[in-house]
């Protein structure tokens, strides 16, 4: 089911992805699974983007093909967040100047998975919108994307106006993209940086617990 699952996104086959995961879905699969394999696919289309073998057209449709996966109903059924399961809340979007959101969209399905309610402000979305966002959402964890060097300076401006509005302790802040690297994070000023979707997550669900239990915090 993996490969089958794998190769089909990779080929950009559009109706036999969405087939392969209703079938997987109704063998028992878990969706965690599930993204995984997806994720796996998406790389190798941006491995073949960047050896000219696809093209940004391809690149564009293979995230179509994806999203399509995501608002799957036998999939939002499995994947629902309730009170119950809700583990806590985090906001993502792409900074000002970036119009990418394929990594965005996987790491929030990923953190849906998890429990997450996700709040998806969406691309290029300019630090004011982001501070109004903030204030009326309360979220527990902030996720920055940023896909060109120039981004870096515009998730920089967002922690800055945090800490300028007295409120950047009130958040944890990851970050993640092209350009993400422990460098990087360091000059955003952010908690956690990573271009690693499962890796990120696990992160996200360490901070929930630190939270519920402070006094294991070890930020």
């Amino acid at each position: 089911m993996k490969n089958s699952i794998v190769r089909s996104i990779e080929g950009l086959y559009e109706d036999r992805t969405l087939e392969l995961v209703r079938i997987a879905i109704r063998k028992g699969f878990k969706p965690i699974e599930i993204f995984k394999w997806l994720q796996i696919g998406m790389e190798r289309v941006g491995k073949l983007y960047e050896t000219s073998d696809y093209f940004i057209a391809d690149l564009i449709f293979a995230g179509i093909i994806f999203q399509e996966v995501m608002e799957l109903e036998e999939l939002e059924a499995l994947c629902k967040i309730t009170p119950k399961n809700r583990i806590g809340k985090i906001m993502l979007f792409s900074v000002f100047g970036d119009c990418h959101d394929i990594g965005k969209n996987i790491f929030g399905s990923f953190a849906k998975t998890a429990g997450f309610e996700i709040i998806d402000l969406g691309t290029d979305v300019s630090l004011n919108k982001v501070m109004d966002a903030i204030e009326t959402m309360k979220p527990d964890i902030i996720g920055l994307s940023g896909m060109q060097q120039e981004t870096v300076y515009e998730m920089r401006a967002v922690v800055c106006e945090l800490v300028t509005r007295g409120i950047r302790d009130d958040y944890r802040i990851i970050i993640g993209g092209t350009v993400v690297d422990d460098k990087t994070g360091q000059i955003v000023g952010a908690d956690y940086a990573t271009k690693d979707v499962t890796k990120g997550v696990e992160k996200c669900k360490i901070w929930m617990q630190e939270k519920a239990f402070p006094e294991n915090n070890t930020k």
